[in-house]
């Protein structure tokens, strides 16, 4: 093969491996730096610092007094700007979530450098920057909401414009199953096929800092009409850690208005969580460069967890007696079975085992019908 072939088919390879899906999650941050008099400010640095972890992004605004801070990941920020002849400004409470594009105008007053002027920017209601409709529940959200389930499609279902269907999939907008797409941190879960996420990965609520659905005007990086994106948690300069069991019981439950008894069965999901600096004694301080997270949950449950309303045989059906029924034929002749009634030593062990463990006998109403 010659040297062309070869790097014709790396590349190939590389730029055209249609399975390899991955997006960004990173948050940007611009606008403009102006004086009090609306003149732009070129060259003010300008600073984004990550309150959770330290991390500290810089860039200078440019002839325009246009900055741009990119590459941000997702949590609470603060953004210093400063400029020779200004007082220093600090913005603080800037809430950025996956893929955000959030707008923060700077304005300078003229002062001395040494005198600081605070305020309280906020988490940003409606993103300016795109068209595009999103609806973002973090941490705290998921973990006080009164849900049923501490599976991610519970809480997916109090998103306007998607609908858990009977079939198990989750669809925005009015389209079908496969114009939803799943990922975690950018990297894809879905099936590839009918846009269901793949895996047990949406059941580990205590991991994800946030989900985040993009439902309509979605960039280019995506396929489907609507984009679901878990963000992991991460850990951060402060030691933090939790512990939990959620638990359910009868005693807890209210009874389906059609069912006669409430719906048994006992479970538990306990789990924990833990993050927080490397810290290596005498050694080494993660402070502000190198974090750790863990976390764990199980399921934990009785045998029965539901009451089940199923047509189930017979105690004759069961041994082969089918009196008073249409005629059963041997298939091994053509002729119908004497009485009805299909031979013990024809009904094979394992399927009579089989019957015996996972279907019950009728326990309700009349059971000789």
């Amino acid at each position: 093969m010659s040297t062309f072939n070869i790097l014709l088919t790396g590349w190939a390879i590389a730029f055209l491996s249609g399975n390899a899906f991955s997006q960004t999650t990173f948050a940007t941050i611009t606008g403009s730096v102006t004086d009090s008099s609306g003149a732009v400010v070129a060259g003010a640095d300008i600073t984004a610092i990550n309150t959770e972890t330290g991390i500290r992004t810089e860039t200078k605004s440019n002839s325009k007094g246009v900055y741009l801070l990119s590459q941000l990941k997702e949590g609470s920020y603060s953004v210093q700007a400063r400029a020779h002849g200004f007082k220093e400004l600090i913005a603080t409470n800037i809430e950025l979530v996956a893929r955000d594009a959030r707008r923060l105008e700077v304005r300078l007053q003229v002062g001395d450098v040494g005198t600081t002027l605070e305020v309280s920017a906020g988490a940003a209601l409606i993103e300016t920057e795109t068209a595009r409709l999103s609806d973002t529940k973090n941490a705290d959200i998921l973990k006080s909401l009164p849900l049923n389930s501490r599976g991610m499609y519970a809480y997916l279902a109090l998103t306007p414009g998607l609908i858990a269907t009977t079939d198990g999939f989750t669809r925005v907008g009015g389209s079908g199953p496969n114009q939803i797409s799943f990922a975690v941190d950018g990297t894809t879960m879905s099936d590839g096929v009918e846009g269901s996420s793949v895996g047990p990965l949406a059941n580990y609520i205590e991991s994800f800092q946030e989900v985040k659905v993009d439902m309509a005007n979605n960039g280019a990086q995506f396929g489907t009409l609507g984009q679901i994106t878990v963000i992991s948690k991460s850990g951060t300069n402060r030691l933090h850690g939790s512990g939990f069991d959620y638990y359910i019981t009868p005693f807890f439950r209210a009874r389906n208005p059609f069912a006669l008894v409430r719906q048994a069965g006992l479970f538990h999901t306990p789990g924990f969580s833990i993050g927080g600096p490397v810290f290596l004694p005498k050694l080494y301080n993660g402070r502000n460069r190198t974090f750790f997270f863990f976390s764990d949950e199980v399921s934990r449950g009785s045998t029965q967890t539901s009451i089940l309303n199923p047509t189930v045989p017979l105690p004759n059906w069961r041994v082969g007696n089918f009196t008073g029924l249409a005629p059963i034929y041997d298939p091994s002749g053509s002729l119908p079975f004497a009485d009805n009634q299909i031979p013990a030593d024809r009904i094979n062990a394992v399927s009579a085992k089989i019957q015996d463990r996972f279907f019950p006998l009728p326990n309700f109403g009349d059971s000789s019908t």
